[in-house]
């Protein structure tokens, strides 16, 4: 168990440092998410009325996007640099390999959010963030399920000729009962719906989590034989 923790730490600390040194992952994710907003924003009339049920679908959409368009650079940075072989061949539990990878991919997807949602507030004049502690819940739970799933996928079509097209199109159908949940979870919380409402699509945001969680780990040993 320790040797599993210390090639974890030591995974996610390369990826983390290349990404901070590199910066492009916060360049191209944020700046596409707040296009996404601001596209959306003159698209629809957001009022007091239809607010929770737009904001919540347009915020979770530009995660989406924006997640997705990172996920991709989570195996490519190994793939260019000739490392994924490494990886491989170290003699290291491959479940450690999926774990800093997804830890990554989360630390991002978060760090993210935390830039978008402050301009997302402003341009809709809407608090999302009202409920300060559910909120942050549901979008833990959706972050962990939607990363898990991805990192699974990335590592998938890291080797395919149209991975850039083939990664959403396989993601995005797996992740559509995560995103529901997630988007109907904002949703209740910003309309201010009895707490029964949000608690049970919460519920069902950690079961997903747990099964997705559960099966990219089993099905990630047989994708790094491959890789």
């Amino acid at each position: 168990m320790n040797n599993f923790w210390r090639s974890t730490r030591a995974i996610l600390h390369k990826d983390l440092r290349t990404e901070f040194r590199s910066r492009e992952f916060f360049g191209h994710t944020f700046m596409f998410a707040l296009l996404v907003i601001v596209i959306f924003n003159f698209a629809f009339k957001i009022n007091a009325q239809n607010g929770p049920l737009l904001a919540s679908g347009i915020l979770w959409i530009s995660f989406l996007f924006a997640g997705t368009l990172g996920l991709g650079r989570s195996f490519m940075v190994e793939k260019e640099n000739d490392c994924v072989q490494g990886l491989a061949l170290s003699p290291v539990d491959r479940s450690a390999v999926f774990v800093a990878k997804f830890l990554g991919n989360l630390v991002f997807l978060v760090m993210m959010q935390a830039m978008i949602l402050p301009a997302f507030i402003v341009l809709y004049n809407l608090n999302v963030m009202e409920n300060f502690l559910m909120q942050t819940v549901v979008f833990l739970l959706g972050d962990v399920g939607f990363m898990t799933l991805g990192t699974l996928i990335a590592a998938m079509s890291v080797n395919l000729k149209a991975r850039e097209i083939l990664l959403p199109v396989l993601l995005l159908p797996l992740l559509t009962p995560l995103l529901i949940f997630a988007a109907g979870a904002t949703s209740s919380l910003v309309a201010g719906d009895d707490p029964s409402v949000y608690l049970s699509r919460i519920k069902f945001l950690a079961a997903f989590d747990v099964i997705f969680f559960v099966v990219s780990a089993l099905v990630f040993e047989y994708i790094m034989d491959e890789l």
